[in-house]
């Protein structure tokens, strides 16, 4: 997960080690797989990730780059649920509200 400074043109990585993978973590020792849409809360602290290969919904702390499993077992399915009862299938996109 690529952070840019719009005002200098900086990028930087928040979170994320570049490899494919599921880890939750700090930093470069988390992993996605195919993160693809990205939500921001509203007060700016979190972004929410779809993370499409894991079929999961992640967290990502803005001021710290921690990453943690908010939705999604990991597993193809379409389950209602809680935490990693949830069950999504190639999530796209993130709506918070």
């Amino acid at each position: 997960i690529r952070r840019v400074e719009v005002a200098s043109g900086a990028v930087t990585t928040l979170a994320g080690s570049g490899e494919d993978g599921d880890a939750d973590g700090v930093g470069d020792a988390a992993e996605f797989d195919g993160p693809f849409g990205v939500a921001l809360s509203s007060d700016a602290s979190a972004l929410f990730v779809a993370d499409f290969c894991n079929h999961k919904i992640r967290r990502v702390e803005v001021a710290t780059g921690a990453v943690t499993t908010v939705a999604g077992s990991g597993a193809k399915g379409s389950a209602d649920g809680m935490g990693d009862a949830a069950q999504f299938y190639h999530p796209y996109g993130v709506a918070i509200s």
